[in-house]
């Protein structure tokens, strides 16, 4: 009879880390055998038994020492084609300040200290603004796919720019390793003339490149930050039921819980308690107190909401 192993770790590790990575690992089969037929087929209603089977992840961190990251985004430009009134970034609010857009050489550096401090990063997610915007996507893009140890680079899109030539032939050349995410703002008729998303969906065709695509994807209210901060028990409470604490995203060099906490970062709302990836003396150590918090400061100022809006609509 085999051993029973207990392992001593907070709840909130176990959401954050154990959980999360879990999850990871069930999309990126699912997703494997969708498109590769690699793999196996995973019945997504009996999700729960499934990821009762992924109990690897204990056993990797506690007894074979590995961290791997289950998502993490890179914002590589604040700058975007649109002005969602309620874009859950806070993009257009950046418009006070100076945006920032990622060259290659900052991508490469950061990417690389983060690798080098990890085991795998099993969902890799580019995004912005619109990162169609930056230049060096192609290179970007083409970095991610040849680390070994990315598991898969997700591409995030509000179609409203044709991809170049270069990018398609990147993207088609590591069509194993990328693919593509587009927002849906069909909900929107006042987008029509700006969004290029059915000449988009042509051109990944015909370069064989992977894209997903939601049918409806609700949008609900962005209220922003608070002025004042939240009582901690509140804040916990937020922080369990926020769907967004699995996003951890990457901007000027420093790893935020989410994206709205990226820009309360940048516009100095809160004391700023991201990791710092570039001038960080351990970043292992400073990755694994990150998903040990219980909640980040930003998370004292958030204003969650249910109240469902209409998608993009644009500031006047």
């Amino acid at each position: 009879m085999s051993k029973v192993v207990s392992y001593n770790y907070s709840k909130i590790f176990h959401k954050r880390y154990i959980e999360e990575n879990a999850l990871s690992r069930m999309a990126m089969e699912m997703l494997k055998f969708m498109w590769f037929k690699e793999g196996k087929f995973l019945n997504p209603t009996k999700k729960n038994e499934i990821l009762k089977q992924y109990i690897e992840e204990k056993k990797d961190f506690f007894e074979n020492n590995k961290l791997n990251i289950p998502q993490l985004e890179f914002c590589i430009t604040t700058k975007c084609t649109l002005k969602c009134k309620d874009c859950c970034a806070l993009i257009p609010k950046l418009d006070k300040i100076k945006h920032s857009e990622m060259s290659f050489e900052m991508f490469k550096h950061q990417l690389d200290k983060i690798l080098d401090a990890v085991d795998s990063i099993r969902h890799f997610v580019i995004l912005g603004g619109e990162p169609l915007v930056n230049s060096e996507l192609p290179r970007m893009l083409e970095y991610a796919a040849n680390q070994e140890k990315i598991f898969f680079t997700q591409l995030i899109t509000n179609g409203t720019m044709l991809p170049s030539k270069k990018l398609l032939e990147t993207m088609n050349k590591y069509n194993d390793k990328l693919y593509v995410y587009m927002s849906n703002y069909s909900g929107n008729p006042e987008l029509e003339s700006i969004l290029k998303q059915e000449k988009i969906k042509g051109l990944l065709k015909e370069y064989s490149i992977k894209l997903q695509k939601p049918e409806n994807w609700p949008w609900v209210e962005e209220k922003g930050l608070h002025i004042c901060a939240f009582d901690e028990d509140i804040t916990k409470q937020k922080f369990l039921v926020c769907n967004r604490t699995k996003c951890n995203q990457v901007m000027n060099g420093k790893l935020d819980i989410c994206s709205k906490a990226s820009a309360g970062r940048e516009m100095q709302l809160f004391e700023d308690d991201s990791v710092d990836i570039v001038n960080s003396k351990d970043l292992r150590q400073d990755l694994i107190d990150f998903y040990q918090k219980e909640y980040m400061n930003a998370c004292k100022y958030c204003i969650l909401t249910d109240i469902q809006v209409q998608p993009a609509l644009q500031q006047n």
